[in-house]
């Protein structure tokens, strides 16, 4: 429901800036006519703006009305005010985020392995990572609080198990999203396997932009903490 409220009030303030557009307009007569527009077309326009002033008022008042019958406390809160001993014996009809978080977090997985010669790189929570950039990456999502699971195997059709960099949480959807970090982006060949990666991702129905965060570097252009900071919170607040 949270979800609905947050639609129903993005729509509202984008009704009410057209609402002052067009009352604007009205009232400063910008359909005066001109030696450059026709006499048909102001009159059109101005018809046409009180007729959208009308449906923005109507729709307006439907919204208001849903703010102020919406109920103090909805269903899915009932459980979060309750005391905490007596959160212990109910079963809530939705988790609460922390249990959420808790319970995602507790999934024991195999990572992928390291052989004895791959660099060593350590997170600042002391988790081994392959590369400078995922350090930056893996730190950032644990400053911002964001749930994240490193090289958490997943099977893909056609190719089987692979292991993405990470799996991340947006804990307001509860939606996993993969990320992944293509690091030698000025290397022929590990473009060609980059495209290849996106492309079996997009058949498995993956995609950028969508569950799949990708980020990108090479020699001359690195990652940085701005692109990273844009990702978390474009995608996962």
């Amino acid at each position: 429901m949270e979800e609905v409220k947050e639609m129903l009030e993005a729509r509202k303030n984008y009704l009410l800036q057209i609402k002052k557009e067009k009352e604007s307009a009205l009232a400063n007569g910008v359909y005066i006519r001109d030696n450059d527009v026709k006499f048909a077309e102001l009159l059109a326009q101005k018809d046409y703006d009180q007729r959208v002033l009308r449906a923005v008022d109507k729709e307006l008042k439907v919204i208001n009305k849903f703010f102020s019958d919406y109920p103090d406390t909805n269903a899915e809160q009932v459980y979060e005010k309750l005391h905490g001993e007596r959160q212990k014996l109910v079963l809530p009809i939705k988790k609460s985020d922390q249990q959420y978080i808790r319970e995602w977090e507790s999934v024991k997985y195999h990572e992928k392995e390291f052989y004895e010669d791959d660099p060593v790189f350590h997170t600042v929570e002391g988790k081994r990572v392959r590369s400078k950039s995922e350090v930056i990456i893996a730190d950032a999502l644990s400053r911002e609080g964001i749930p994240f699971r490193y090289e958490y195997p997943i099977s893909l059709k056609k190719v089987g198990k692979i292991y993405p960099d990470f799996t991340v949480l947006n804990v307001r959807k509860r939606q996993e999203i993969l990320w992944e970090h293509l690091g030698m982006m000025d290397d022929e060949i590990y473009v060609e396997k980059a495209i290849q990666k996106i492309t079996t991702y997009e058949q498995n129905g993956i995609f950028p932009g969508e569950n799949l965060i990708l980020t990108y570097e090479t020699k001359k252009n690195p990652l940085n903490q701005k692109t990273i900071m844009l990702m978390i919170q474009h995608y996962l607040k």
